[in-house]
């Protein structure tokens, strides 16, 4: 009878690893990877349902969980920007983070995403145990520009030269976010020409994100560069047509240009529309009506 059990146990055991599906896994892990690093809220949709997938074709498969983890830490970043409650997706962030971890605990990857778990869901609670995993990420991937970045978010985001940014460019010279985060560091500091040069490598990364014409758009506009200014503006809406205060900038764009009063007043009134309750209204009125 022991003997029996035994056969029926191990029957189990080998039919459950031949469900298991690993190059599947990694095919839809790769797809899910390149729609998780356009960086948009769209694609992180897509990069979600390719990595649940994933875990469906092999359960055991740490890279899918590693990928869950951080795009759902973005995907909650995003949902609470938008004034959203975002606790539910960082609880699933930090679920699939540990279980990465559970799954194969030497992966630089996995700690890297268990860390941008730590991180978006509460940075300071968790501050330590995501530096400690950042660093550890770093002990067995001294190369993954990625990591390098996070530690720059995580420690000393407020300086341009830090080693961390630096190796973090030179590692992954087309990684998004690090040339996004250096450019509104750059815009910060009132250092627009460095800027303007992060945003346009974020263009050429991905040309189908709205944000980086948004934010060349503010840079020219801080220059007074208006005619610059405007056609940024203008890409970055026909790509997300709700991005409220891409119209104000626009709007007050054409204002300041001299030209295109027509193209003012639509920008401005689609504003306060977008944005009713805005702090800028009485002032975007007072514009209205001296144009009108």
């Amino acid at each position: 009878m022991q003997t029996f059990c035994r056969l029926v146990f191990a029957l189990a055991v080998t039919a459950a690893a031949m469900a298991q599906n690993p190059d599947k896994a990694r095919d839809l892990c790769s797809k899910a990877r390149k729609a998780y690093l356009k960086f948009t809220v769209q694609d992180y949709g897509e990069a979600i349902r390719l990595y649940d997938r994933a875990v469906q074709a092999d359960s055991q498969f740490a890279a899918a969980y590693a990928g869950l983890a951080e795009t759902w830490a973005l995907q909650g970043y995003e949902t609470e920007k938008a004034g959203g409650d975002a606790k539910d997706l960082y609880r699933k962030s930090l679920q699939y983070g540990l279980r990465a971890i559970e799954m194969d605990s030497s992966s630089a990857s996995a700690l890297r995403a268990l860390a941008r778990a730590y991180m978006n869901s509460e940075p300071v609670k968790f501050g330590e145990h995501a530096y400690s995993a950042l660093m550890r990420s770093l002990e067995l991937d001294s190369t993954d520009g990625e990591t390098y970045y996070l530690l720059w978010l995580h420690t000393d985001n407020e300086d341009p030269d830090s080693p961390y940014l630096r190796k973090s460019l030179d590692l992954a010279p087309d990684f998004f976010q690090s040339h996004y985060g250096a450019g509104l560091l750059f815009a910060r500091l009132k250092d627009f020409d460095r800027a303007i040069v992060h945003y346009k490598a974020c263009v050429r990364i991905n040309p189908e994100h709205p944000l980086p014409y948004y934010s060349l758009g503010n840079a020219y506009s801080q220059q007074k560069k208006y005619d610059l200014a405007i056609p940024e503006y203008e890409r970055a809406l026909k790509l997300q047509p709700d991005l409220a205060d891409a119209y104000l900038y626009l709007g007050l764009a054409y204002y300041y240009e001299s030209r295109g009063t027509r193209d003012a007043v639509k920008r401005l009134t689609r504003y306060l529309e977008l944005v009713p309750a805005t702090t800028y209204r009485t002032a975007v009125e007072n514009i209205l009506k001296e144009i009108r």
